[in-house]
């Protein structure tokens, strides 16, 4: 098709919504990928309804062709297609955070979330200090994008408004429930404490892998007790982000961005690469030393005759055999009781799983059974003793492994997993108990496990 600017051959449709389609474009003067999107409503509309969708459809164009931001797409064309509204914009690969948490089935990592909420603050920030500010008003992870790269695009402007100074409510109220704040509700008008609301709703929402529920803040203590992960730093921020009375939320993101470092364990890089860094203070000049004067010849001291070497030490207990703590008498390798007193020998020492992740490595005792593997899930009160929902990228299932003790030796059973359990590079049988040994490996998705003795 033709555009006002070049011309565009369409590739194939990437989705579809109530008000329009988007298709993935290569275009015609440089071969490039681009994203194509046209007005194109489903099921009859009035008149009216023809007149808002057009105009909502305009709106969002003129802005995005008006803004110039890392975590915005650029607007190249906008023209008329068989009598339908139609732009071309960049084509912006990944997948939303809503899909992202789809696939993950679990909430996503504290440090990878608080990441991803500063760089919407520098957004949110940016829109906000336009002239007239603009109002993002439908911020939610499924208007956010996630590139290859790190880095967040939002994609629909279809309800962005600029900001009225002096007026009492908006037009129209407009949002997602959930994620909207009370004023969003046609009881006045949205301004820049607005989307402070809807990101900390957003937050909320990748933390806990749970929609907001409409116009119900968390109280203290309501998203730890949902993902124990996350730091009360962490969740003061978000409630007051999510204050209904907006004059006790942030002032803007700015502000909250702030917020927002002071939780993170590390200084934050921007994946855009827009922050600059620190200027580095230059170290003073070196001042020149003085030159060091020769030592006179160190004397060479005779060679220290070689020691006779000492015979090996005996041990005071053969190997096979083993000493009570008690009496102090020596008992047989494999007694349990010591023949001397009758008190029972010492417990042999509890084991260990070493476990390592592309995230972090730890350590676990066995210190009581069943040791359940799994990802937890809060909706069924579902915690297992080793929680992989933040370490095996959606790899591992709620009930996924266990490790149980069998008489004198521990077993690892698979619960019937999707994607199976490895021991030493092995798929086990499911269901089927494998006796575990000093330093077998067992691997689910990318976190390896060595089970030891202590």
């Amino acid at each position: 098709m033709r555009g006002a600017v070049d011309t565009y051959t369409v590739l194939n449709l990437i989705g579809r919504g109530g008000m329009g389609a988007v298709y993935r474009v290569q275009r015609g003067s440089d071969a490039s990928v681009w994203a194509l999107k046209e007005m194109r409503a489903q099921g009859e509309l009035s008149p009216e309804e023809q007149a808002d969708s057009r105009r909502l459809f305009l709106q969002e164009a003129a802005l995005l062709r008006s803004l110039a931001f890392p975590n915005l797409p650029v607007v190249a064309d906008l023209f008329e297609h068989e009598g339908r509204p139609t732009m071309v914009m960049e084509y912006v690969p990944g997948k939303t955070l809503e899909d992202r948490m789809h696939e993950a089935n679990a909430p996503l990592l504290e440090q990878q979330v608080l990441g991803y909420g500063i760089q919407l603050c520098r957004v949110l920030h940016y829109l906000h200090s336009c002239d007239p500010p603009i109002i993002y008003r439908d911020l939610k992870p499924s208007n956010i994008m996630l590139t290859p790269s790190g880095v967040l695009k939002l994609i629909d402007f279809g309800v962005a408004r600029t900001h009225k100074k002096g007026k009492a409510k908006d037009t129209i109220a407009m949002g997602s429930a959930g994620y909207a704040p009370p004023e969003q509700y046609g009881k006045g008008q949205t301004d820049a404490r607005s989307d402070v609301y809807a990101l900390g709703a957003t937050l909320l929402h990748l933390l806990t892998n749970l929609p907001p529920v409409p116009l119900q803040p968390p109280t203290p203590g309501a998203i730890r007790k949902l993902n124990p992960s996350v730091d009360a730093q962490t969740e003061a921020v978000i409630i007051r982000a999510m204050d209904l009375l907006r004059e006790k939320r942030f002032a803007s993101c700015a502000e909250m961005e702030q917020a927002l470092h002071r939780c993170l364990d590390a200084p934050y890089v921007d994946p855009s690469g827009q922050a600059a860094a620190p200027p580095v203070q230059a170290k003073p000049p070196v001042q020149a030393k003085p030159p060091v004067q020769p030592k006179p010849p160190v004397q060479a001291k005779p060679p220290t005759p070689p020691k006779p070497a000492k015979p090996p030490a005996r041990p005071s207990t053969p190997p096979n055999e083993v000493a009570c703590g008690h009496c102090g008498r020596v008992n047989k390798g494999k007694a349990r009781f010591c023949a001397g007193c009758g008190l029972p020998l010492a417990e042999p020492p509890k084991p260990r799983l070493y476990i390592t992740s592309p995230h972090r490595s730890w350590e676990l005792q066995i210190d009581r059974l069943p040791v359940r593997i799994g990802r937890r899930d809060p909706r069924q009160n579902h915690y297992p003793e080793l929680d992989l929902a933040e370490h095996d990228r959606g790899i591992a299932s709620r009930h996924h492994a266990t490790i149980q003790r069998d008489g004198d030796y521990y077993t690892l059973t698979d619960l019937g997993s999707t994607n199976g359990t490895m021991l030493n590079n092995a798929l086990i049988t499911p269901r089927v108990p494998q006796r575990l040994s000093q330093g077998d490996r067992i691997k689910i998705g990318e976190v390896e496990i060595e089970f030891r003795w202590a």
